[in-house]
């Protein structure tokens, strides 16, 4: 039901307006409905991007800027799963097997080899990835382990 609709049908249960075409009321109830619609489409559009699973547009940019995931793609659909994937990473997920799953989020299939005598994680990717992509998976693996942990990448895309 439009502003319009909503507001002419319950003045019309009073008794007291007529909103029939052409009368004054009328006139004033569609000015009121055009300012109205456009906020209620903007209400709408903005409860659509709140949420991950609606987003289509800056709902889904906002969260990626934040999270800096690393979709497969541009699709919407790819966007928004890699939000959610990265959103399900949590405080457990500080582990060799958590470390696993932010790679798969991140898009890259590989080996990992853990060089404790070291403090070295030993990432073997086998996933051809972009300069772009790559600086923004070392950047959230920075953020992801410990600090007294280094990380190496070894790009085996070729090998595969």
């Amino acid at each position: 039901m439009t502003a319009f609709e909503s507001m002419s049908e319950k003045l019309s249960k009073t008794g007291l307006y007529s909103t029939a075409e052409g009368k004054m009321v009328y006139a004033e109830l569609m000015a009121y409905a055009e300012g109205l619609d456009i906020y209620y489409n903007a209400l709408k559009e903005l409860l659509r991007e709140c949420f991950v699973s609606t987003a289509q547009n800056y709902g889904l940019t906002m969260r990626e800027k934040y999270i800096c995931k690393c979709p497969v793609d541009d699709s919407t659909d790819s966007r928004r799963n890699s939000i959610i994937a990265a959103l399900s990473v949590c405080n457990n997920d500080f582990t060799y097997d958590g470390f696993q799953k932010c790679l798969k989020i991140w898009g890259v299939e590989g080996t990992l080899k853990e060089d404790c005598d070291n403090k070295k994680f030993i990432f073997e990717c086998t996933t051809p990835v972009s300069d772009d992509k790559l600086q923004l998976i070392k950047q959230q693996v920075k953020a992801f382990l410990p600090c007294y942990f280094e990380f190496e990448w070894k790009d085996m895309s070729e090998q595969a």
